[in-house]
């Protein structure tokens, strides 16, 4: 999918499809792809007139979870700090709040958070109405509105907006600051609505190649613009595997964080490396943890020259039983339930052909785990995930 828009109706009227498609074109910042989005949320909600103050806060609920909690960069940085105004009010926000948000907010939790912190986050929102409601519509003018756009004459635009024809996919009403109003013709708002789900979806296929170019090495950049569900999550068969072990061995299993001994059936697989990082259940990135203990983790990575050791201890563990241990019947039963975790749980092409297989002894397998594992966690230290202090 390119600059063209395929979409499921056409129109036998003056709107300049063409045009619309290259609103997206021309990308220095992720502002357009979320000022767009918000607008395309809102006018199915309303049927008046959309403020500028309430399409950025539909924007930080929007990338909210991009940022929070996959730490995605939504901009490019200066001298190590963001210039991304929607990516500091979020930020912004969150410091604010974190102690009164649940952990996963609604978009209702977010509103309600937005409006206790008007007065912090009115700077940002002032910078965001700067220039990107207007260069949205740069596809749309011609070299008069141009001219007026390039010497930031933001009210001979919208007086020159306002003498254009429908084509113009919005207009901006005249008021002050963040009151400002756009005005959507209602021929565009039936081409939004009947292509609702295909034009939602070229939004978000381009905002997803602009995050990808701006976080280089970041896996899973198309997991990370919306909230993770719990559906996605592939742990069943890893949980029954480590079940197993018990269940052959009668030895019960520990977590590496406490020492403590877990319930066969009371544990939870924590990801060493975050999920909302890796956006994957690879199995040589779980290890059996205390449900509670979990949720405290949550999204953080623990302290790796305190921990590695022990959580590559454990893997090995599972690694021997799988491959070298003397119980025939007991192996047969354990390979069974590693084979049924590949589909989901073993995908990395150097795990399935360097750590689970057989004839490693302990030190050539934590190598290889170390090898392999540690850039992830460096990575995910830089890209801005917290250290968990147990």
């Amino acid at each position: 999918m390119g600059a063209e828009l395929p979409l499921e109706i056409i129109y036998q009227n003056d709107l300049d499809i063409d045009k619309f498609a290259k609103m997206l074109d021309n990308k220095s910042q992720s502002y357009k792809f979320y000022w767009l989005e918000a607008i395309l949320s809102l006018i199915v909600e309303t049927e008046e007139d959309i403020t500028f103050d309430q399409i950025i806060d539909e924007m930080i609920c929007g990338a909210w979870y991009t940022v929070t909690h996959y730490h995605l960069r939504l901009g490019p940085t200066v001298n190590g700090n963001s210039e991304n105004f929607l990516e500091h009010a979020i930020n912004v926000l969150y410091t604010q709040e974190r102690e009164r948000l649940s952990q996963n907010p609604t978009r209702e939790e977010l509103h309600l958070a937005i409006k206790r912190n008007e007065e912090l986050l009115k700077k940002d929102k002032y910078r965001l109405t700067d220039y990107v409601p207007y260069k949205l519509l740069y596809p749309f003018l011609d070299e008069e509105g141009l001219e007026y756009l390039r010497n930031d004459q933001r009210r001979r635009l919208i007086a020159y907006m306002d003498k254009l024809t429908a084509n113009l996919f919005y207009k901006i009403v005249d008021g002050r600051g963040l009151q400002k109003r756009i005005y959507i013709d209602k021929n565009w708002k039936r081409l939004i609505f009947d292509n609702y789900s295909v034009i939602i979806s070229w939004v978000n296929y381009h905002k997803i190649l602009f995050l990808q170019d701006r976080n280089p090495g970041v896996p899973g950049i198309v997991y990370k613009i919306f909230p993770e569900s719990d559906n996605v999550r592939r742990l069943e068969k890893a949980r029954d595997l480590w079940k197993t072990i018990v269940e052959i061995t009668g030895v019960p299993l520990r977590d590496i964080y406490t020492g403590e001994e877990l319930g066969n059936g009371d544990f939870e697989l924590d990801h060493f490396v975050p999920r909302s990082y890796t956006a994957n259940d690879e199995l040589w990135n779980l290890t059996p943890m205390r449900k509670d203990l979990n949720r405290v983790k949550n999204n953080k990575l623990p302290l790796w020259e305190r921990f590695f050791g022990k959580f590559a201890q454990y893997q090995y563990y599972m690694y021997s039983l799988l491959f070298m241990s003397k119980d025939r019947n007991g192996t047969i039963v354990l390979q069974d339930k590693f084979e049924k975790c590949k589909q989901y749980n073993l995908n990395a092409i150097w795990a399935t052909e360097c750590l689970y297989i057989p004839n490693n002894n302990e030190e050539q397998f934590v190598n290889i785990l170390e090898h392999n594992l540690k850039p992830v966690y460096d990575a995910a230290r830089i890209q801005g995930y917290d250290l968990w202090k147990i």
